[in-house]
């Protein structure tokens, strides 16, 4: 545990509490990543700084163009959610794949962004939705596409002491799915991982986004085979050459959870799996 944990009551306490805090500090929104990673004893900051209860953060709101996700509502709260089943069909298919139900009612999308895993289920989703993000940082505020966010491994566009403070995702119907292959049926990390979301439109794709997961150094923007999609008929023939398509876009690794060709394969059949789920 660190030495020093504080709790701000809003973010305007927050920048006014900064100076004072230790250089080594983390923040800690639902705690998940940042508590494993201490038991783990890879975790040395001298200072966390908790996060989740600031009412900035929190609630999911609908404007005339988006729905607005609080950085810091629960995953069990979204899945709970009539407007994020609404909107975000994506993520809702994901939601049941995020980890487990006691971690759901603690984790964040904040956390999970902020955490820039590849293998993230709740990002890798949002990405696929084509959210944005929005940050602050002692009231300066910015906005920028979430699949923008990742600059590697465990490493984002995030300045320091900058906050995730919500996601945007744009209204607009469409149908989503998400398919993840890892050890076990659900709890489990992802050995690749498939978000689709699709505007349909007479049997033929309008409009597609394939994002993918732990098959690249970051949660996957897959533009090519997301530009190829639109305008074609949503069939088994499509399903196959997108799927076929899709694994010149992935760059796996082979590490202790799967061999990287195995990943690769995984993608198109994933995809594949996909794209036929919608057609139905």
């Amino acid at each position: 545990m660190p030495d020093i944990i504080v709790k701000p009551a809003s973010l305007k306490e927050l920048w006014k509490t900064l100076p004072g805090l230790p250089a080594a500090r983390r923040y800690l929104a639902g705690g998940t990543d940042i508590v494993t990673a201490d038991n783990a004893g890879v975790e040395r900051s001298e200072c966390w700084v908790d996060i989740s209860d600031l009412p900035e953060l929190a609630g999911v709101e609908e404007t005339a163009a988006a729905l607005v996700i609080g950085a810091g509502e629960k995953i069990s709260g979204l899945e709970r959610s009539a407007a994020v089943r609404r909107w975000c069909p994506v993520l809702v298919s994901a939601i049941p794949h995020f980890a487990s139900p006691s971690l759901r009612n603690m984790a964040t999308l904040g956390g999970n962004a902020g955490n820039a895993s590849p293998c993230a289920d709740g990002v890798c989703a949002l990405v696929a939705e084509g959210a944005f993000v929005r940050l602050e940082l002692k009231g300066k505020r910015r906005r920028l596409p979430l699949k923008d966010l990742f600059t590697g491994p465990k490493r984002t566009a995030l300045r320091r002491d900058e906050l995730i403070t919500a996601f945007e995702v744009p209204k607009r119907r469409h149908a989503g799915a998400y398919l993840k292959l890892g050890p076990r049926s659900y709890f489990g990390i992802s050995k690749a991982a498939v978000a689709v979301a699709a505007e349909l439109e007479r049997g033929a794709v309008k409009s597609a986004s394939v994002a993918l997961g732990s098959v690249a150094p970051v949660p996957l923007y897959a533009a090519g085979v997301s530009a190829w999609l639109a305008g074609r008929p949503l069939s088994a023939g499509t399903a196959v050459e997108a799927a076929a398509r899709v694994k010149a876009e992935v760059s796996p690794i082979t590490d202790a959870r799967s061999e990287a060709e195995y990943r690769r394969e995984m993608c198109g059949v994933l995809l594949e799996r996909a794209l036929l789920s919608l057609a139905r």
